[in-house]
């Protein structure tokens, strides 16, 4: 017997502009969503309503994802990353120093770091603790257009339009590897939860898996339009793309069979979350929407 996933449908959720980032809450109660609105929203996941909406960034929010203690950290075109209270009435903390619009970040699971990424082609290490910036990281000569943290704290990755992913070590604070593949733009960076993956996706139209050292360890179906996103199940099992047509596409890690392929948004998908426990999944689109879907795993 094999083993499948299904994405049952359970709620859309809508912005008033595209929807770039989602997060579920540490407890899985709620769900944040950011947009080009300007705004966060904190939802109520058992019946859709919207618990509060998060004002104050001066351009769209590219990215929400919460703390492991409740706090929300937002991040904006503004160039400025923010954090707030577990309920967002409270502005606890603005970070600035991008010179160009920032467009993306990343939270470490274990301790208190920050990544984002942006138009003025660095990467810059905070520290949500100290409230510092910890490091600048040159060498990209393109926009960045996406980070990711492993599981351990210990490596940071970034990827943009200048084609190449660039793994940094974040207790040496400098770069360990430059990945060389992709033929256009990477778009989405994801390591898996046991940080031996990372997986990218590209403009390309391919979905590329590497060592955590960054050598390459498989190419999964070319796909032949852009893909925006990628995500590991919280287990591992399962990875997850969503592309610039809004169809997910959904992998087997211990096979890297393709087992589902899913139309969900009318165009691009911006960005794709599990909830910590794994059962449930939400997808962020271009078109205002963000789809929250029950996780179910059969034997076939």
């Amino acid at each position: 017997m094999t083993q499948t996933l299904r994405l049952e449908p359970v709620r859309t959720l809508t912005h008033g502009n595209a929807v770039f980032s989602a997060a579920f809450s540490p407890n899985g109660k709620q769900i944040a969503t950011a947009s080009l609105d300007n705004t966060v929203r904190l939802w109520n996941l058992s019946d859709g309503e919207v618990l509060t909406t998060l004002k104050g960034h001066g351009d769209g929010v590219c990215f929400v994802d919460f703390h492991s203690d409740g706090r929300i950290v937002t991040a904006s075109l503004d160039r400025t990353l923010r954090i707030l209270s577990a309920d967002g009435s409270q502005l606890l903390t603005t970070f600035i120093g991008h010179q160009d619009y920032l467009t993306c970040a990343a939270i470490a699971r274990n301790g208190t770091l920050l990544v984002s990424g942006g138009f003025d082609k660095t990467v810059r290490v905070w520290d949500s603790q100290t409230e510092l910036n910890v490091v600048v990281w040159t060498g990209h000569t393109e926009n960045v257009q996406c980070v990711a943290i492993s599981g351990d704290g210990k490596t940071v990755a970034s990827g943009g339009d200048d084609q190449t992913i660039r793994l940094w070590n974040v207790e040496s604070q400098s770069v360990s590897k430059v990945v060389m593949g992709h033929s256009k733009g990477v778009e989405g960076l994801a390591f898996s939860p046991d940080g031996t993956l990372l997986a990218s996706a590209s403009v390309d139209g391919s979905v590329r898996l590497w060592s955590r050292t960054g050598e390459p360890v498989a190419t999964l179906e070319q796909i032949p339009v852009l893909v925006k996103s990628v995500v590991f199940s919280p287990d591992g099992r399962w990875l997850v793309s969503g592309d610039g047509i809004g169809t997910m596409r959904v992998w087997d890690t211990a096979n890297l069979q393709l087992v589902l392929t899913a139309p969900a948004h009318k165009n691009s998908i911006h960005d794709l979350t599990f909830s910590r426990d794994g059962t449930h999944f939400a997808s962020a689109g271009f078109d205002r929407t963000i789809h929250v879907w029950s996780v179910v795993e059969k034997q076939d």
